[in-house]
């Protein structure tokens, strides 16, 4: 399948790359979620 071991850890390190990058947006959107039920109100001070 992998012509080497450094082709195979290539190609984990970019799959985990992959996950890594989707478990982010995931947070990035639960976050976005949660700010958007709270009303926005800018503090003047």
């Amino acid at each position: 399948m992998f012509e080497s071991k450094e082709q195979l850890y290539e190609h984990v390190e970019v799959h985990s790359d992959i996950e890594r990058n989707k478990e982010i947006m995931n947070r990035k959107k639960k976050a976005n979620q949660n700010e958007s039920v709270k009303p926005k109100v800018k503090k003047v001070e």
